[in-house]
């Protein structure tokens, strides 16, 4: 009886050491910065998976470019400016490329611009070879357009952090 119970307080000790090592884990969040652009993600390192999102806010810190891109587009790329005029549009440009105009926006779009799949994917391509973009629009109640800059280098270093966690490439 002796025995069994020392044999039974012995595994109890050893189950109980070795039930304490492990951890109970979850999904974790990571946010990395590259100059304005930054890398939002939602790791699980069971699946050795990401889902992230490539994002810059820009003019009044309330509007904002999310970028979602799979390995052939950017099938989930939103640009959202809350203050841009109703019935207005956005003139993108990268570097010397044509301008990309997008639709008249809608005062119940709230802010969310409408460019086609097409415009979209042209802009995430050249986002991803050229220096600058640029963004102009016109806001609610002001006389003079805005025009943005925003750096693509520091996009091309977010997309290649994206991809990596994403996409595991390097």
């Amino acid at each position: 009886m002796k025995k069994s119970l020392l044999a039974f307080l012995l595994s109890l000790t050893l189950f109980s050491a070795s039930a304490s090592r492990s951890e109970i884990i979850d999904i974790r969040s990571e946010e990395k910065s590259f100059g304005e652009w930054k890398v939002f993600c939602e790791i699980d390192d069971m699946m050795s998976n990401a889902h992230c999102k490539i994002a810059t806010k820009f003019f009044d810190k309330a509007s904002a470019i999310t970028i979602q891109p799979t390995l052939k587009s950017a099938s989930q790329f939103f640009m959202i400016i809350p203050q841009i005029e109703a019935g207005g549009f956005v003139a993108a440009r990268i570097d010397k490329n044509d301008l990309i105009l997008s639709s008249n926006v809608a005062k119940k779009d709230f802010g969310l611009i409408p460019l086609s799949n097409t415009q979209k994917d042209l802009i995430f391509t050249q986002m991803k070879d050229g220096n600058f973009l640029f963004l102009r629009f016109k806001i609610q109640n002001l006389e003079k357009e805005v025009t943005v800059k925003l750096n693509l280098n520091d996009f091309r270093n977010a997309l290649k952090h994206y991809n990596k966690l994403t996409f595991n490439t390097n």
